[in-house]
């Protein structure tokens, strides 16, 4: 799941992966609905110890279906989503929660092609808003992340496909009635193999709010992946320049997550294999520097959470394996956190923090027989511990 892509090849070979169809006939429907076997997080907000959201997507016989969680204090309990997707190839990967009665998930829907979906809270029930389609006849789109300031301002961002011109980033935003699209810069330019997308935002304000991503121009002889940042003023939004530290022989740099509050600015992904950090300090972006994988070990962060100047979260995965790095105000350091018993791998994809004694760590774990269960961890001010959760029945 990392990097959250949208293209329908890669969603429909992932799930042909753990033995699932990758599309449904009308045969399909009203069948006898199979055990789930395969879940996965990718996406949590939290906003005391009482009130979080996770959310992601199950594997069906039809495809995939969008899947929320809500943890109520004592447990995590899955919630209807308000879509009939069962044959569909339907998913959400990010989720901002306001208040008690408000909270946005942003994803995809589709089956041949994928358009983006965003679902709204309203404290009784989920609905599905209203979203544009870039991309036009032939084209696709979906959404990555999701983040709002406030009830009356909210932004998701992505991408989409147009017809003939490579991949443009998508960026929606929500102002009180409905999600329009807003202009964005697209720095791979065009052509068939230019990628410009984006996997994560913050919202600070109507006047400030980030999105981070990656892009590659498709031409040779490099076809480098490059990090790409971008900042909305209240006016526009603009590229900003952002840290590429790739060494050479390794063009591989993205971001997957960003966090923003008035605590700090902070964004992270991978580059060469190793997590990647970035500040936001004295209005320019740099590398801060974090534990890195032993030689031969690729490592990454896909997502991060900011409560304060000394309180700061990143997770994501090395080897396989979850990985939690906090920053105390001077430094990133990895902390542990356990992986479930049995599990062959076991990947973190969102982290979303209330205080410095409670956070959310959410993902998947992957077990023999093409089992994918749903991961949850929580710390509690001394460790982080697995919260016990079920697939959905």
């Amino acid at each position: 799941m990392a990097g959250r892509r949208v293209l329908a090849a890669a969603v429909l070979a992932g799930l042909a992966g753990l033995g699932v169809a990758g599309s449904a006939g009308p045969a399909a429907h009203g069948s006898a609905r199979r055990p789930v076997t395969a879940a996965w997080l990718s996406g949590v907000s939290a906003r005391s110890g009482t009130d979080a959201w996770a959310v992601g997507a199950f594997a069906n016989a039809g495809g995939s279906a969008t899947l929320v969680e809500h943890w109520n204090g004592h447990m995590w309990k899955p919630m209807p989503s308000g879509l009939n997707n069962w044959l569909n190839v339907d998913y959400l990967t990010g989720v901002a929660a306001t208040s008690a009665t408000n909270a946005w998930t942003a994803g995809a829907v589709g089956s041949q092609y994928f358009w983006p979906l965003v679902d709204q809270w309203d404290g009784h029930s989920w609905t599905q808003d209203y979203t544009p389609t870039p991309g036009g006849d032939g084209g696709a789109a979906g959404l990555t992340g999701v983040a709002a300031a406030s009830r009356k301002d909210a932004w998701a961002v992505g991408e989409y496909f147009p017809d003939f011109e490579g991949t443009k980033t998508l960026i929606l935003r929500w102002k009180g009635g409905e999600w329009v699209q807003v202009p964005s810069p697209s720095p791979a330019g065009n052509g068939s193999a230019a990628v410009s997308q984006l996997q994560g935002v913050a919202a600070l304000s109507p006047a400030d709010a980030w999105a981070v991503g990656e892009a590659n121009t498709g031409r040779s002889p490099a076809r480098r992946w490059t990090t790409l940042i971008e900042h909305w003023n209240g006016t526009r939004w603009t590229t900003v320049r952002s840290p590429d530290p790739s060494r050479a022989g390794c063009a591989n740099d993205r971001l997957l997550g960003v966090a923003a509050s008035r605590a700090g600015t902070w964004a992270v992904g991978s580059y060469c294999g190793a997590p990647l950090v970035l500040q936001l300090k004295g209005g320019y972006w740099r590398q801060v520097p974090s534990p890195g994988p032993p030689t031969g070990i690729s490592a990454q962060l896909a997502s991060v959470a900011v409560t304060s100047k000394t309180n700061a979260w990143a997770v994501g995965d090395v080897a396989g394996r979850v990985l939690v790095l906090h920053w105390n105000g001077t430094k990133w350091a990895r902390v542990p956190a356990p992986s479930p018993a049995g599990a062959i791998s076991a990947v973190l994809a969102g982290v979303s923090a209330v205080s410095p004694s409670i956070a959310w760590a959410v993902g998947q774990a992957d077990y023999p027989r093409n089992v994918r269960k749903l991961l949850i961890e929580r710390w509690n001010g001394t460790r982080w511990n697995l919260v016990p959760v079920p697939n959905p029945p």
